[in-house]
């Protein structure tokens, strides 16, 4: 039977696509909050059920009548990715769930052993009306709009997972012709051919993927390719590699921000640069390195909250080592009123820049490139990346354009230019190296593209150099 059809699953999400898209635009913040309330009462009496959740709630005392609403979720104990990867498989899910209709999909593993969770048709639905509603708010939306998914397609990956399990079946809603999945590991001129032959409107991808795109289409391939909207995630987006590509495409490259753990988008950026949250999906937290709230403006991990799907739960959720600044509902001057991320997503925890005067940058804010090349007027730098060896060296990489090598400022200057900026940042006692190299290598413990800062130090480095 075709899971559409199954009205275990499509009362439901003709529920959701009724309700949800609007639902940020008519409700007040005081309306999403009363609706947060309802849903995570639900959603801890579901991870009652749940026997890694349960195990830990009754060692802390915690029943789910003690959860009234989102103001009793600080009682709630907080769930490391280690609760949820020692819990697995059996103990993610309700003793009495059905594993025959879920799905198992994983993270990338890049630290070690990946993390693992169930899914399902109806939560994999779910959390595609996210994208609905952002096509929407963008206002995208339109019959037969094309759209190109560059991913990872390989096995236990969310985007395999999707397209085997849930797009094949809305065969009847959503014209193949309009739609192409290209995985990222395609070299990057097939890439571009396949995307000028479709001509989608919208793609998503990474942001080092846009990249080798831009780059390509500088030198003349693809000029038909003319998409209305990039969509990035997946990895940092700097603001050097947003503007080279914004550049060469002359559309917007706009971040969304989705995980593994969330099933669908957490967060997604306007028009005006303003990452709106989803608020009636998920809630968030941030928190410190002692797992105490931070106040809102202030850096800190985030910790999720998904207020919908079946599958693995997950609630209080500290396992995705991102650093975010968090504000408060505000109504932005696209109209929309949401919690914000403040500045956007700043990069991975396990990717902090530690310096030996105790100073911890996040890697988002450790890209001082851009004001350097904005300063020389210069596209001249394809790719670069930042590398952190020792608690005394960093390494700066630079992948140079050599049809623009010689015009414009030279190499030399803008290496000479980069390490002053570097030096100046990192301050005494840090050898700083910037080097030119033909390519920025791929990572060999993870299918995604390279990213732009890696750390060999671990934090507590820099603890020790201040005691």
């Amino acid at each position: 039977m075709n899971p559409i059809i199954n009205p275990y699953n499509a009362f439901p999400l003709l529920k959701s696509y009724l309700l949800d898209q609007q639902r940020l635009q008519k409700k007040s913040p005081e309306q999403i909050r009363k609706y947060k309330d309802k849903m995570l009462q639900k959603m801890v009496k579901y991870a009652y059920s749940v026997p890694a959740y349960h195990s830990i709630y009754k060692k802390n005392g915690i029943h789910p009548s003690d959860i009234s609403g989102i103001k009793d979720i600080t009682k709630l104990p907080i769930i490391s990715k280690e609760d949820i990867k020692n819990n697995f498989p059996d103990n993610i899910v309700p003793s009495n769930y059905n594993k025959k209709n879920g799905h198992i999909y994983c993270t990338g593993g890049t630290t070690g052993k990946p993390l693992c969770i169930y899914t399902d048709f109806y939560t994999i639905g779910k959390g595609a009306m996210t994208s609905l509603r952002e096509f929407n708010l963008l206002g995208i939306a339109k019959r037969n709009l094309k759209i190109a998914h560059l991913g990872n397609f390989n096995p236990y990956r969310i985007d395999l997972i999707s397209q085997e399990h849930f797009q094949k079946h809305l065969w009847f809603l959503i014209n193949e012709k309009n739609t192409l999945n290209i995985d990222i590991s395609t070299p990057i001129k097939e890439i571009l051919e396949q995307l000028a032959d479709f001509q989608p409107d919208v793609i998503m991808s990474y942001p080092a993927i846009y990249q080798h795109l831009a780059y390509l289409k500088r030198k003349g391939f693809g000029s038909q390719l003319k998409p209305s909207l990039l969509w990035v995630g997946g990895a940092m987006l700097d603001a050097y590699t947003k503007k080279y590509v914004e550049d060469v495409f002359q559309c917007p490259l706009l971040n969304i921000y989705p995980s593994v753990e969330a099933g669908s988008d957490i967060a997604f950026e306007c028009y005006d640069g303003t990452w709106h949250v989803n608020d009636d999906f998920f809630h968030l937290e941030v928190i410190d390195e002692h797992n105490n709230l931070v106040d809102y403006g202030k850096r800190g991990h985030i910790v999720l909250t998904r207020l919908w799907g079946r599958g693995t739960p997950i609630i209080r959720y500290a396992g995705m080592d991102d650093w975010i600044r968090l504000q408060p509902p505000e109504t932005c001057s696209c109209g929309l009123t949401t919690s914000i991320i403040q500045g956007g997503v700043e990069g991975r925890k396990r990717a902090n820049i530690v310096l030996p005067n105790g100073k911890i940058f996040p890697p988002g804010a450790f890209c001082f490139i851009t004001p350097v090349l904005n300063r020389l007027n210069t596209f001249k730098v394809k790719q670069y990346q930042i590398i952190q060896h020792s608690i005394h060296n960093i390494q700066v990489l630079l992948v140079i354009d050599n049809d623009l090598r010689h015009i414009g400022p030279t190499v030399e200057t803008i290496k000479e230019e980069v390490k002053k900026a570097y030096q100046m940042k990192a301050g005494e006692g840090v050898d700083i190296q910037v080097d030119e190299v033909d390519e920025i290598k791929h990572p060999t413990t993870s299918s995604k593209p390279p990213p732009i800062v890696i750390s060999h130090v671990q934090q507590d480095e820099g603890y020790k150099i201040l005691n």
